[in-house]
């Protein structure tokens, strides 16, 4: 661990010299007092990437990505949080040291080096056998030269190599260089067997390493090279402490940086696919190896793009291949094409025929929406069967059920609807079954979390439990969670906070407070709870610090949550724009001028939208009340409230100048 001081020191200084540690990745020129370049999270043309030195923040008004020094170098570099430090600490001249560490936490860190380092040797070693050893002349080399056509820069870059075909050559040798059994057969690399049995788990094969995306080589893939029917062809290592299959994908180190820059990823089967694409200069590909992807292998391809387009083989194994697995990554809400190429052809036989450039071309021109390549697919195969059609529709709006985006499943249902010549409502009425089977569960779990909540609170605070006014001011905000109708009042509201945080109103009065405290007073006495979860967080982040005197917009920024940092950015990032004409011929007065009226402006028009909101629930509860008969004593209950709310709404109204919010 690192020391909290040590943190904020590094933290404190990177921002001070942003400039000169964007200027490394990105072309700055100043403009104004900060500085503009062409973003490296996209690509453009137009520059839109600013750098504000006083602010110690970057923002990209293309793609929106943001924050302090500490979130560029982990959003270009692709580093964890402390990597991040102490990538910022060698720059700016702090040492960077982590706490000691207890006992145990020192022999798991040992042990985790001990296997690297292992794995490591391993990696050298087939290299140095694939390029001195006999057999890796004759054999290695010339698959890798002759059979794949890779270049020797390419066979390099990917560290490939070959292990001896003796059975135990591997582990003796790393035994006589002190390598322990333990981290031999911890690593994967050795099996060990009764009465002293050892042997190497890929001798006579050729190596491929595969490497975590900092690059450190975690497992191994094997190729036989002595075809046999008892043996098989490929072999992986198994699950270690270093190899979680479900969370690497092959390939992900060489191809992070294109992915991002590109933001789009190839999806491809197996090692030689991605080697001889980017022989071909196509970078921006990984390898499932043969599976489908896990949510983990989903989640870490995320990371850097929402748009993946699988490519497979042209034959039948390839088309079927093809729509495995590809719901769950349409349920991580990313974007899924399918590329078919022609037949006999697959990733790695296209690549060596074809440029970077004319790949691509095609890829751009044939490949197909997964739902769309998924119906015509089903449609082909049932072949005018209605018992096979039948089973279709439900296979594929199964489908379009775990599409996330709303508005995409309707516009698929449409589409479906017309491919198939069904009618859109069936469609939509299968639609709908599946949406409630797939959602019963959680709703379900949200209600009954929600409603002990509410019991909770209730019992602590039973003179809660219903709506009170207090000085005219609503006590209980009535939010729906479906969805948040106060976004305006609460952008503006945190716009303020964020770039006003420490700076004081009413000065020179009793009621002299900061900006912060003001806000966070109103937002606590009132109990106004939002669904906003960017709201929640950075109110959240301010509550919970631990000086909250000393903080200022800057806290937000350099937060490790990266939605509290690129929401910070975004709000100090905004500005109204005056027109020439009220330049010239009005006094233009400082926001920051105005604090003592635009702050409590800004709660009175978040308290008067909940109130009239309130008054819209209960106006549609009293229409229900009179449609079903309820009894007078509870429709005379709802009329008092509304009588109530009303009165509420009256004062907030003149407190924003004779106004009524409709």
């Amino acid at each position: 661990m690192i020391e909290k001081k040590t943190i904020d020191d590094v933290i404190e200084a990177s921002n001070s010299r942003i400039v000169d540690i964007i200027g490394d990745f990105v072309s700055l020129k100043r403009r104004g007092s900060g500085y503009v370049g062409c973003c490296p999270f996209h690509q453009e043309k137009t520059g839109s990437f600013h750098v504000t030195p006083s602010r110690g923040m970057f923002k990209c008004f293309g793609c929106g990505k943001g924050g302090d020094a500490l979130r560029f170098v982990m959003e270009h570099e692709h580093l964890t949080f402390v990597e991040g430090i102490k990538y910022l600490g060698q720059k700016v001249g702090i040492t960077v040291q982590e706490k000691q560490l207890t006992p145990e936490m020192q022999q798991a860190q040992n042990r985790r080096e001990s296997l690297i380092a292992v794995c490591e040797y391993a990696k050298n070693t087939f290299i140095k056998q694939l390029w001195e050893s006999d057999e890796g002349k004759s054999l290695g080399l010339p698959y890798f030269r002759g059979e794949r056509g890779f270049r020797d820069d390419i066979i390099k870059k990917f560290e490939l190599g070959y292990s001896l075909g003796t059975r135990d050559a591997f582990t003796k040798e790393a035994l006589q260089h002190g390598y322990k059994e333990e981290f031999l057969r911890d690593s994967g690399l050795t099996i060990f067997g009764e009465n002293n049995y050892k042997a190497d788990r890929f001798w006579g094969r050729v190596m491929f390493p595969i490497h975590s995306i900092s690059g450190r080589v975690v497992a191994f893939g094997g190729r036989v090279m002595k075809k046999s029917d008892k043996v098989a062809k490929y072999i992986n290592s198994p699950e270690t402490e270093l190899y979680h299959k479900s969370d690497i994908v092959y390939g992900i180190f060489h191809a992070k940086n294109e992915i991002a820059k590109r933001d789009k990823c190839y999806l491809v089967e197996g090692y030689t696919d991605v080697i001889s694409m980017h022989q071909a200069g196509i970078e921006n590909v990984i390898a499932s190896s043969g599976t489908s992807l896990t949510q983990g292998q989903i989640r870490l391809i995320q990371r850097f793009t929402n748009n993946i387009t699988v490519l497979y083989d042209g034959d039948a194994a390839g088309i079927h291949a093809a729509v495995r697995g590809i719901d769950m990554i349409l349920a991580e809400g990313m974007n899924v094409k399918v590329l078919l190429l022609p037949d006999g052809e697959d990733p790695d036989s296209f690549a060596r025929t074809h440029n970077a450039e004319d790949y691509v071309a095609y890829i751009e021109e044939h490949q197909t929406d997964f739902i769309r390549f998924k119906a015509q697919l089903l449609m082909d195969e049932a072949n005018g069967d209605p018992v096979k059609k039948s089973s279709l529709i439900n296979d594929i709006v199964k489908t379009i059920s775990v599409v996330q985006d709303t508005v995409l499943r309707s516009l698929y249902v449409k589409e479906c609807s017309k491919m198939m010549d069904i009618e859109e409502r069936t469609l939509f009425s299968v639609l709908e079954k599946f949406l409630i089977n797939s959602t019963v569960a959680k709703h379900e779990a949200e209600a009954k979390q929600a409603k002990l909540a509410q019991q909770s609170t209730e019992a602590a605070n039973p003179e809660n439990s219903t709506p009170s006014v207090d000085n005219g001011i609503p006590v209980t905000a009535h939010i729906p969670k479906a969805q948040n109708p106060f976004v305006y009042e609460e952008r503006e509201i945190l716009r303020l906070f964020v770039t006003y945080v420490d700076k004081k109103i009413f000065a020179n009065t009793e009621q002299e407070t900061t900006v912060g405290e003001y806000i966070l007073s109103l937002l606590d006495s009132d109990n106004i709870q939002s669904t906003d979860e960017n709201f929640k967080k950075i109110i959240d982040v301010y509550r919970s610090a631990e000086d909250r005197s000393s903080i200022t917009s800057q806290f937000f920024i350099n937060q490790p949550d990266s939605d509290v940092s690129n929401m910070a950015v975004d709000l100090l990032s905004s500005r109204a724009e005056l027109s020439k004409y009220h330049e010239r011929f009005f006094t233009i007065v400082k926001e920051c001028d105005m604090l003592d009226d635009l702050v409590p402006h800004a709660m009175n028009e978040l308290q008067i939208r909940i109130v009239a909101h309130r008054i819209d629930e209960l106006n549609r509860t009293l229409r229900e009340a009179e449609q079903n008969k309820t009894s007078e004593e509870e429709i005379n209950g709802i009329m008092e409230e509304l009588v109530k709310y009303n009165n509420v709404k009256r004062i907030l109204s003149k407190m924003l100048g004779g106004r009524t919010m409709i």
